[in-house]
């Protein structure tokens, strides 16, 4: 089977959410770019959208390239070779779940000086059920922790998808529904990931070995003010 590795799972519709604002046009603009420079094909993706039965050898084999690299891949409690080893690989392999995307996406913030932002896994049923889903959560209510959905931004460059929580969400339980598989009134929760923390010369790396990370608008974007 040939496949184009530029192939992306995204959605490409032109849904408006709210109003565009600067906010959604900044997340929108991270989504673009973790896809546009670290294409990959995800196994989740696959078996989301293709019959198995005919492509498992395919969706097997790209698995086990996932799988290889992330067990190559240093700790993330060592963010800087972790990070480095993950852009490596996922250009090397052209391979990655939504794990690696939300990732990326979570570089991108912090080389761009934001550092409101979590990765997340997504569950449901009061955390009965894992929905194997991980995106970047950028929280702009500084009194919690826990923001509310209408004061948190999801990034999912997995799905191509990036807005307030509330209206991802509900994309998630409609549009996404053949791979999270929510039923009626099931809420989506989330658990956030270990934070990377990365110093002032593990960002100047990131930005000087890939440039096309940082953001070079001079118009006043809210996501990409420090946070």
């Amino acid at each position: 089977m040939r496949i184009n590795f530029n192939f992306l799972p995204r959605d490409n519709s032109q849904s408006s959410f709210k109003a565009k604002n600067s906010v959604t046009k900044d997340a929108d603009w991270v989504c673009r770019t973790v896809n546009t420079n670290f294409p990959a094909i995800s196994t989740t993706w696959l078996n989301s959208n293709l019959n198995p039965s005919k492509k498992m050898h395919f969706i097997t084999r790209i698995g086990e390239n996932i799988q290889n690299a992330r067990n190559k891949n240093y700790s993330e409690l060592m963010p800087f070779n972790f990070l480095k080893n993950m852009l490596n690989q996922i250009q090397q392999n052209n391979a990655g779940n939504c794990y690696e995307k939300a990732t990326i996406a979570e570089l991108i913030l912090k080389i761009n000086s934001v550092n409101n932002c979590n990765r997340i896994n997504l569950i449901s049923d009061n955390g009965k059920r894992n929905l194997n889903h991980c995106v970047l959560l950028v929280n702009f209510d500084k009194q919690h922790y826990y923001p509310s959905l209408q004061k948190a931004v999801i990034i999912d460059p997995w799905s191509g998808n990036s807005g307030y929580a509330d209206i991802i969400f509900k994309k998630y339980a409609t549009m996404y529904n053949n791979f999270f598989k929510l039923k009626p009134n099931e809420n989506i929760q989330f658990v956030p990931r270990n934070i990377l923390y990365l110093g002032e010369q593990d960002i100047n790396y990131f930005k000087e070995n890939y440039p096309k990370l940082v953001f070079k608008s001079s118009d006043n974007h809210k996501l990409f003010k420090s946070g």
